[in-house]
């Protein structure tokens, strides 16, 4: 069985000072910054959102989404996870938009851990084939395509495709906080400082959306290309 790294409570407190700043130069209040601006809606906590609004009203944000999320974590520990990817099906099946989530902790993307990682892409990619025959693109957008490891799992036609995404458009997704997350969940400090200073230096929306060390990369190519690419004849 694997699980998913416990998120260090630093990375709540990060999005909480996040906020404060979000807050005073959008003019929006705390429970609008907290719902669009950081992660903790997006992290597969159905039902959840509610104590934590209450907790922004409080003051006590960060302390209740880290505890809600330790325990959403302990309950999903009770089943099996089928790896790291998993798919969602879009645009009336015809493109399969990929997902990643590290459940085995520190070096998940590592090169002893390629093979794996390969496998378990190839098992995804061959699942959402059966289940959408008619999938034509496959979809991916994270920070991740960023990292040597995480490109590796990919055609060179397939990540040439990448553009930048829109920091407004990811404010709210892990697929751009994730990039202050190490692979054990405790917070990746030399990139958390360096988001801390600039957005405290920001005067602007726009400076504070600049102050993202990595911005998404959103790709869409052919599905065929990468899933001949990683099971070749």
């Amino acid at each position: 069985m694997t699980a998913a790294p416990t998120f260090s409570r630093a990375w709540f407190d990060l999005q909480s000072n996040w906020v404060g700043r979000v807050v005073e130069l959008t003019g929006i209040d705390r429970v609008a910054a907290w719902q669009d601006w950081t992660a903790v809606t997006n992290l597969e906590m159905p039902g959840v959102w509610q104590v934590v609004r209450d907790a922004v009203i409080s003051g006590n944000a960060a302390a209740v989404a880290h505890r809600e999320w330790l325990a959403t974590l302990t309950a999903r520990r009770t089943a099996l996870q089928p790896g790291c990817f998993w798919y969602e099906l879009e645009e009336d099946n015809r493109q399969v938009r990929l997902h990643f989530a590290n459940r085995e902790g520190r070096g998940v993307l590592s090169p002893g851990r390629q093979a794996a990682r390969r496998a378990e892409l190839a098992a995804t990619l061959a699942d959402a084939q059966s289940a959408a025959p008619e999938a034509e693109r496959l979809r991916g957008g994270s920070w991740l395509y960023h990292l040597p490891g995480y490109r590796a799992l990919f055609p060179r036609s397939f990540l040439d495709r990448a553009i930048e995404g829109e920091p407004r458009n990811d404010v709210g997704r892990m697929a751009l906080w994730g990039q202050f997350v190490r692979g054990d969940g405790t917070l990746y400090q030399p990139r958390a400082n360096q988001f801390i200073r600039v957005y405290m230096e920001a005067s602007s929306v726009d400076g504070l959306l600049a102050a993202f060390p990595l911005r998404t990369l959103d790709v869409v190519g052919p599905l065929r290309d990468v899933t001949d690419w990683l099971t070749p004849d």
